[in-house]
């Protein structure tokens, strides 16, 4: 969902490829050492894993090989998952961001697959696909563009807790041109136009600045509750200006927000490049967007991820969360893979709900198993 515009070369560990391993085994086995890492009971995570099979099928049985074709955009290296862990109130929340492959290994045939995933969901219990079906056709092409967005889903899981699943659209779809209208109609279909007002209003003058209107997200689940979701890359601007798109959220605190990103890093100033992205969220019943997730890259931020490591646990403890949990996944992340698999750590997210509360704090995690993306 966040790859860098740009593919970038990445370490080819070989033990996944030359043992013939699956898209599949390889989820599993990096799910089960996270959710081990967080000290969750194998059977739980045992009918975790299960729902997981169900909805990567048919194409997670598909060896890894050298390369996935096409290349996903999930990931920069083109493989079409990412693993993330977000800390809320303490308690941990595992999910899995995936772009479903057909078997005719075209971008259409993914954008196809998608949407056919979203109709199995719909016999899920707690899953509701209505307000996905109103605004589909705004999304889709005949013509999806290679290394680009399709139709992807994520599964999020808490203990205790069902599994929550979530969509992800492409407003670029007919084109950069095209990209206001499109959301501003699929805002429109949902009921939200009014909140979309404050975003929508001044989509020329964020474009100007830099910030890069790329995804549309809506939970698959029913009620007020539920929420649209619009995400923002934004391009080489001062560190101040990412703030921009954030602060257009009534729960975005800006004090809190900037010293997130000077810890994350390592600096409050100066010109940001990484490409970092902002997601507002939309609820019903609520004026404008109501929260921001900021996601701060770290790739060619941090030297190593032993470094970036060191950041993310700081700004935990500044939050009041402890960092052991977080040092634990890396470590047996670290210990099961290959030592030349390259940089594990994508992201880290912040999102404040509320001045009493700790900041929501995410790690997004990326499994480098090819050489490079071939858009």
């Amino acid at each position: 969902m966040t790859s860098p515009r740009l593919p970038q070369v990445k370490a080819v560990p070989g033990r996944f490829q030359d043992s013939g391993m699956t898209f599949g085994q390889f989820l599993e086995e990096a799910w089960s050492v996270v959710c081990r890492s967080l000290g969750i009971g194998q059977r739980a995570v045992e009918n975790v894993l299960a729902e997981l099979r169900e909805v990567i099928r048919p194409w997670g049985s598909r060896p890894i090989g050298t390369r996935c074709d096409p290349p996903s955009f999930v990931s920069a290296d083109g493989f079409p998952a990412e693993i993330s862990i977000s800390w809320k109130a303490g308690r941990p929340e595992v999910r899995i961001l995936f772009e479903s492959l057909s078997s005719d290994r075209t971008p259409f045939g993914s954008q196809e697959a998608g949407r056919e995933l979203t109709r199995r969901l719909a016999h899920t219990a707690g899953v509701d696909v209505a307000r996905y079906l109103s605004i589909e056709d705004l999304f889709v092409t005949p013509v999806p563009e290679r290394y680009r967005p399709t139709v992807w889903h994520s599964l999020a899981w808490r203990p205790g807790e069902k599994p929550h699943y979530k969509v992800y659209l492409n407003p670029q779809a007919h084109g950069r041109e095209h990209v206001h209208d499109v959301v501003a109609e699929a805002m429109h279909r949902l009921g939200l136009a009014t909140a979309w007002t404050p975003v929508g209003s001044r989509d020329k003058e964020l474009a100007r600045q830099g910030h890069e209107l790329e995804f549309f997200a809506l939970d698959l689940d029913g009620g007020n509750a539920s929420r649209v979701k619009v995400y923002f890359r934004h391009h080489p601007m001062p560190m101040g200006e990412l703030d921009t798109v954030a602060a257009l959220a009534h729960r975005h605190e800006p004090v809190r927000a900037a010293r997130a990103r000077a810890v994350i890093y390592g600096r409050d100033s100066g010109i940001v490049g990484n490409e970092p992205m902002t997601c507002l969220a939309f609820r019903g019943g609520v004026t404008g967007p109501d929260e921001a997730n900021v996601y701060l890259r770290l790739p060619d931020n941090t030297r190593t991820d032993a470094e970036a490591a060191a950041r993310i646990a700081r700004l935990m403890r500044f939050e009041g969360i402890t960092p052991r949990p977080h040092a634990e996944v890396l470590r047996q992340l670290t210990a099961s893979l290959p030592a030349n698999t390259g940089s594990l750590l994508e992201l880290c997210s912040y999102r404040t709900t509320s001045a009493k509360l700790p900041a929501d704090i995410g790690l997004y995690l990326r499994f480098p198993l090819y050489a490079a993306a071939t858009g």
